[in-house]
């Protein structure tokens, strides 16, 4: 539809080939568990996502508020307006959740009103008053009815007239009146300029305070007004985490939060994908995930093993069939039979109180593997970040090739092993730092970083760095005449014993690094029951986050009473009618 204006729409009169379920009640008992337990999984979910998202913006939040609070003392007759750039990036989806936080602060923290304008409220500057004069005095008024001023006496004024803003802040005394341009940059620069200009001749009676969102730079906004505008202005700038830092932030928590469910790496790919390509904000990626929960309970009766406290009597016949029936338990059985453990099988196969107990104990122990993954994951983006020439990466894209599988022995882990070989002994001696503060780290980690310790301080040149066998400048060129032929071949040079000693250290870093890997990446696909921990589904979410107009315009108009809940759409027998002839405005 995005090349139409207009088509000709044919039903067909077949009926779809797939079989219509016919029962009106759902055959699964323990459907209201399930739904009980997406709530109570979300709810926590949900809750980890707000504090991590208020932990990334309090920093610049505080600033803010902070700015605002000083900004009532430096207000005297003839100053300038105190004014906030704040360079929020160019996802202007994001911005308003931030403005949504500083207005909430700003009227408990500050005792201001707040006033978040946009650029189709502000076509002029009649326009932009109005809206200005009404949000500010029904910022207390429940349903923002224009009746403030009711009371007042003599002529009435125009709507537009800043005499009623004053008045009201005679009336309510706010300490500072807040005006945020979400989008600032969308809008004229004469316009804004006109706006400064009217403000800056009201600073003496009303106090104002500006805050601009930008979202390229301070010195791009700045060449958008003319000099005039920026004379009354006194300008700080105020620097918000970009949206993909706080989606990195906040897909980092989803998969490392302590959630018994994870995305898989399609979805996870393809949500992350959508972010980037269509600069949505944060609270659509939060939709996706809170969609992934609901349609994972929904639509999997082995989600129910997710919860806490389940117990036998709550689980039905049927979801102990289910289980019995997916993949990653068939290839378990089998991996039971090559050890010769057939007795376990037909446990597992015969006795349901036995699979439900060995299916609570093997779950538990693949979501550690799974958890085992995602802080490899985080290890490795902290261990690169150690050494300077490697490329930086995110978290969010090592998961996604780890929960694939792909991320074992894979290039980016090549890579790293070499540069830790090749890596001197200051870059190693921070590797180690990180390695040793992680989850990871053993017995044998802190020998190694205590044995590098002695030799740096033994060397006797503490300044300058010791270097493995392996690093480049150990390498010799050795030129050869051969039957008038010039021959060059590499060979190492003579190591100190220093050195010498510093290579084994590597060499053992190397070899924990390399069967640390090797043990915590491991195939998700083929751990107990992965179908219950990860879900990843691309359909439901391809056709609900990635709409076809197209198809909803068809839908709505051969089927209404889907849309519409009216009685004229039905006939006696409780079906649809012929209702294209009626028509959707017909039935309305």
């Amino acid at each position: 539809m995005e090349h139409e204006k207009c088509y000709v729409f044919k039903p067909q009169e077949e009926r779809p080939s797939k079989r219509r379920r016919v029962s009106k009640t759902a055959d699964n008992a323990s459907l209201e568990l399930r739904k009980r337990t997406c709530r109570e999984l979300w709810d926590a979910q949900q809750e980890r996502i707000d504090k991590i998202i208020e932990e990334v913006h309090r920093a610049t939040l505080s600033d803010i508020i902070d700015f605002i609070k000083t900004a009532g003392s430096t207000q005297d007759q003839g100053s300038k307006i105190p004014t906030g750039l704040v360079v929020a990036g160019p996802s202007i989806a994001s911005h308003a959740q931030f403005f949504d936080s500083l207005a909430q602060r700003t009227a408990v923290e500050a005792q201001s009103v707040f006033v978040a304008l946009t650029s189709s409220e502000c076509p002029n500057l009649k326009t932009l008053l109005k809206n200005l004069i009404r949000k500010a005095t029904s910022a207390d008024d429940g349903d923002g009815d224009e009746h403030v001023f009711t009371r007042r006496k003599g002529p009435r004024l125009l709507n537009y007239d800043l005499q009623l803003l004053f008045e009201w802040c005679k009336e309510q005394s706010p300490a500072n009146v807040v005006v945020a341009f979400r989008d600032s940059e969308a809008l004229e620069g004469s316009l804004l300029a006109d706006a400064i200009q009217l403000m800056s001749s009201w600073l003496d009676r009303i106090p104002f305070v500006l805050l601009f969102g930008v979202a390229t730079s301070a010195e791009g906004f700045q060449e958008k007004l003319p000099s005039a505008a920026i004379r009354c202005l006194a300008g700080r700038k105020f620097d918000v985490a970009q949206a993909d830092e706080v989606l990195e932030q906040v897909f980092l928590k989803t998969i490392d939060g302590g959630a018994p469910l994870w995305l898989g790496p399609e979805l996870s790919k393809r949500a992350l994908e959508r972010h980037k390509d269509h600069i949505q904000s944060v609270e659509t990626f939060i939709d996706a995930l809170k969609y992934a929960y609901m349609s994972h309970f929904f639509a999997n009766p082995l989600s129910i093993f997710l919860r806490m406290d389940l117990k036998y009597e709550q689980i039905s016949q049927a979801d102990l069939e289910a289980l019995r029936h997916v993949d990653t338990f068939q290839k378990y059985a089998e991996d039971l039979l090559k050890e010769r453990d057939a007795s376990t099988v037909r446990k597992l196969l015969e006795s349901d109180q036995f699979l439900f107990e060995h299916t609570l104990e093997q779950i538990a122990v693949s979501q550690d593997k799974i958890h085992g993954i995602v802080r490899a994951c985080v290890l490795l983006k902290d261990l690169r970040g150690s050494i300077p020439r490697l490329p930086s990466i995110t978290t969010s894209a090592l998961y996604v090739r780890g929960a694939a599988g792909d991320l074992n022995r894979s290039p980016l882990i090549r890579d790293f092993l070499l540069a830790v070989k090749k890596a001197p002994s200051d870059i190693l001696s921070d590797l180690l730092s990180v390695l040793v503060e992680s989850d990871a780290a053993d017995k044998d980690v802190q020998r190694i970083q205590t044995e590098l310790k002695k030799l740096v301080n033994s060397s006797g040149a503490p300044s300058q760095p010791l270097r493995s066998a392996h690093d480049l400048r150990h390498d010799t060129l050795r030129t050869t005449v051969v039957a008038q032929k010039v021959e060059l071949s590499k060979q190492k040079s003579a190591l100190s014993a220093t050195d010498a000693a510093y290579s084994n250290i590597v060499e053992d870093l190397h070899g924990w690094l390399e069967n640390y890997f090797e043990k915590v990446l491991v195939t998700p696909q083929d751990l107990f029951l992965y179908e219950a921990v990860v879900y990843d589904l691309r359909s439901p979410h391809k056709d609900v986050f990635t709409p076809k107009p197209r198809v909803a315009v068809e839908r709505a108009l051969s089927a209404p009473h889907d849309y519409l809940n009216c009685s004229c759409c039905e006939n006696s027998n409780g079906t649809n009618v012929g209702v294209f002839g009626l028509g959707v405005i017909a039935c309305c």
